[in-house]
């Protein structure tokens, strides 16, 4: 029975260190060509001058945004697999103060009337401090970003319990589908089309993944009145899960 276990263990070790070596290939290897059919798009408009066929230029942009898309989907790609190997110091976040400057990031620009609501017994914790704003960070682009409402609402509420900190992002936008909520942490999943909202959907499946590193849990919920709820449960003691 151990024998059998060692081997497995050794075949999933030499699939991982396969993969690795796959996205690194991916995201380093191809990304020099992918530059340089930016940059000669760049150059051909430069050489075109002013041309008066339009449709000429809507195809030179929409090439340029293609090759920009796919450059992020890589680094989407390259990220998720380096989240249990960068990144991973321990130091002292004041919980409060992080939710508010994460928030004050989207406030100036996005038109969105953000509440922010804590119950702390301490507002002070020592943790992945770069790993749990990476995913507050993601869980608010996702809440503001797909948001369709004039009226447009985003609360957040943070709870101290004696073992964790539970953190419910809400919105009044249009919602998940729940024949489709099950599939929004895989990777590059999008509810929308990525050509009506710029997005690689690589945000939530590296959240997901960060969440299960530290032990703790990421799930969507549908609000009340439609809009999407995203609870985060992130553990006070962390125990690197590899």
């Amino acid at each position: 029975m151990e024998e059998a276990e060692d081997k497995c263990q050794q075949e999933l070790a030499a699939l991982k260190k396969e993969f690795e070596e796959f996205v690194y290939i991916v995201s380093h290897d191809i990304k020099s060509p992918m530059r340089a059919i930016s940059n000669i798009t760049t150059w051909i408009e430069e050489d075109l001058g002013t041309v008066e066929n339009q449709e000429v230029l809507a195809n030179l942009s929409l090439l340029k945004n293609r090759v920009n898309r796919m450059e992020n989907m890589m680094n989407g790609l390259l990220e998720l697999s380096r989240v249990d190997r960068v990144e991973l110091e321990f130091y002292e976040v004041n919980i409060s103060k992080m939710m508010a400057n994460s928030i004050a990031l989207f406030e100036t620009n996005s038109n969105v009337e953000f509440t922010l609501n804590t119950t702390l017994i301490n507002e002070n914790c020592v943790t992945l401090g770069a790993k749990l704003q990476k995913v507050i960070l993601s869980v608010l682009d996702n809440a503001v970003r797909f948001h369709d409402k004039e009226n447009r609402k985003v609360g957040v509420e943070v709870v101290e319990t004696q073992s964790d900190y539970e953190i419910k992002v809400s919105d009044n936008g249009p919602g998940i589908p729940e024949q489709i909520a099950s599939k929004i942490f895989s990777i590059f999943y999008t509810v929308n089309s990525k050509d009506v909202v710029d997005t690689t959907g690589a945000g939530l499946a590296i959240s997901c993944k960060i969440m299960k590193l530290v032990g703790g849990k990421i799930k969507y919920s549908a609000g009340i009145n439609n809009g999407s709820i995203f609870t985060l449960i992130w553990p006070k003691i962390i125990i690197l899960k590899n």
